[in-house]
């Protein structure tokens, strides 16, 4: 009795050890270099002073062209029990605060910034303009990236099935996006009596602050998108079937990526909060 109990106790505290390891949650107000990791040009971003610093994590720098790079939260996260193709992805979800702005000399520069899954911290640097900061020629599309984004992209690259020259897409181990819409937001009407869903698009390389909402659960992937000052919208402008479980990695990276080409473009992330629940869902 006494060795059933010890070895009930033991299941017990591996059970608990394994919950308490695996969940992550963590919210960055504002960021000051603690708990992040800079690969390539990517920094904490520069005030209008050009002496202190904004608070933002910045993807690319003002004073060099084709600059990109990617900030990742300091430590591998579990997305998954085991590296078997076959075990359930955890659900997460991400909300983020960012803003894009290109100089007013020259509004369209591109190219964009992405939220992403990574399972190495490696720095690219044939990753630059339409590649977001993310893969190269050679690399784009193959399964041994075990790359997720989300990209916010503000040059239309035909190059990669760009929609548009202002779009949000689901991006799987490639640049190439597997659905992508234009950039904007739903809000409910009511006219006549009848409530009705508007679009309401948005520029995102206007500079304004916009808030984004990404969340992964049983296979789905949902993201939501609006100004920074609105509460997050109940309709989601993407959601998509994405099984990551053969993507993914028992452990990963998580943050954001940026480039540009010859033009100068900020990409700033101003806030970011993060949540996985590591049980199977």
């Amino acid at each position: 009795m006494q060795i059933q109990n010890i070895c009930f106790i033991a299941l017990f505290i591996s059970l608990f050890s394994t919950e308490t390891i695996s969940a992550i949650k963590f919210n960055f107000n504002h960021f000051e270099g603690t708990n992040l990791i800079f690969i390539g040009y990517a920094e904490l971003g520069p005030a209008t002073d050009g002496m202190s610093r904004s608070g933002a994590l910045s993807m690319t720098r003002d004073n060099i062209p084709f600059s990109h790079g990617q900030g990742l939260y300091t430590d591998p996260i579990p997305f998954k029990p085991s590296n078997n193709t076959s075990s359930s992805v955890y659900s997460f979800k991400t909300s983020f605060t960012f803003s894009i702005t290109p100089r007013k000399s020259n509004p369209n520069p591109g190219h964009g910034l992405a939220f992403i899954v990574v399972p190495t911290v490696n720095y690219d640097q044939d990753s630059t303009r339409g590649f977001l900061g993310l893969v190269n020629k050679t690399t784009n599309g193959n399964p041994n990236n075990h790359l997720f984004a989300v990209e916010f992209d503000v040059f239309q690259d035909k190059r990669f099935g760009d929609i548009n020259d202002n779009h949000v897409g689901v991006n799987v181990n490639s640049v190439n996006s597997m659905v992508s819409e234009k950039a904007g937001y739903w809000i409910q009407t009511r006219t006549g009596g009848k409530k009705q869903w508007l679009f309401k698009e948005v520029k995102l390389s206007s500079g304004e602050k916009y808030k984004a909402w990404i969340e992964y659960k049983n296979s789905k992937v949902s993201v939501t998108l609006a100004p920074a000052h609105l509460k997050k919208p109940k309709m989601p402008m993407i959601e998509t079937h994405v099984d990551l479980s053969e993507v993914v990695l028992e452990t990963m990276y998580t943050g954001f990526a940026g480039s540009m080409g010859r033009g100068i473009e900020r990409h700033d992330i101003w806030s970011w909060s993060f949540e996985n629940t590591a049980k199977n869902i």
